[in-house]
């Protein structure tokens, strides 16, 4: 079947699918700078850019090349890596509340304890060989936006607070936002 183009990626929809993606330089250079600043201890990142450049579908084809369906960028982390991923889309809601919708944390468990404590679990379920965590955010622009009008004091620090979990150089884990 022919390979399909769209100027639209949905980072959880299209998981597995065949589209056709041409890695631009600077996405290039985006993936090896992240490689190099993993290597150095740097585990979170934002990648901002105007609609339709290209954001989501670099997040598609990142985590085509990690899963090796398709090798659309060298990435070197680490050697071997036993790779999960954890995917999610902005909305206009917490933050907090889509953790606890995507790691089916009963909602009397949704405090920030409970959230690192599974996103913890999920990263020690990768095995002890290299264990790789990928956290994607796509459209978290739109949690900001949340943020900035629903209890801005809890949901700003949560986000602080999960960056300096990942930023965690004992843990393997990447979280990378798109805005």
């Amino acid at each position: 079947m022919a390979r399909k183009f769209t100027t639209s990626i949905n980072i959880i929809r299209d998981k597995g699918k065949d589209y056709r993606y041409i890695p631009t330089p600077n996405a290039t250079r985006i993936v090896n700078q992240i490689s190099n600043d993993f290597k150095k201890g740097g585990r979170s990142y934002n990648i901002i850019g105007s609609y339709g450049t290209g954001k989501s579908s670099f997040l598609w084809a990142l985590q085509e090349t990690i899963d090796n369906n398709k090798k659309y960028f060298k990435v070197n982390l680490l050697p071997q890596p036993n790779c999960g991923f954890i995917n999610l889309i902005g909305e206009y809601k917490s933050i907090r509340e889509a953790f606890v919708d995507y790691l089916q944390i009963g909602k009397s468990k949704s405090n920030t304890e409970n959230i690192f404590s599974e996103l913890f679990n999920r990263y020690h379920d990768l095995g002890k060989n290299n264990p790789l965590l990928f956290i994607f955010i796509d459209e978290f622009g739109k949690f900001l936006e949340y943020a900035s009008q629903n209890e801005p004091e809890k949901e700003i620090y949560f986000i602080q607070q999960l960056a300096e979990f990942v930023n965690n150089t004992d843990l393997n884990i990447l979280l990378i936002t798109t805005v």
